[in-house]
Formats: C-alpha cells, structure tokens, sequence
C-alpha cells in the first residue's frame, strides 16, 4: 500500500477527512459526553432534594 503525502499544512489525513475536522468531532463527542454526565448528576440531585424537601419551587424542571 502506498503511503499517502502530508497536506499542504504538515498534517497527515486521516482517513478522508482533515485533521481538523476529526479533531472537531471529538471534541463534540467529549463536550457531549460532559454534557450527558452533568445532566445525570443534575436529574439524580434534583430527585434527592425532592425527597429530602417536598414541595418548594423548584429550580430545575425535570
């Protein structure tokens, strides 16, 4: 198999794509991943204070 050339810019392409493109989307994964953690910890500490304090305004629409 024939090794591909570098991009005008120095970088390797990986696959198809330009380095920045498959940087971008892992970026997006883990902003995703972050996003899904936080909501977890945010759903499980709305239903505990729920528990604790019924009734009250609340905060966080769930």
């Amino acid at each position: 198999m024939k090794p591909r050339k570098p991009l005008a810019d120095g970088f390797d392409p990986i696959g198809p794509f330009h380095p920045y493109v498959v940087m971008g989307a892992v970026l997006l994964l883990d902003l995703l991943a972050i996003l899904l953690v936080l909501s977890a910890l945010t759903y499980a500490g709305d239903r505990i204070e729920d528990m604790i304090w019924p009734g009250g305004k609340e905060w966080v629409d769930l």
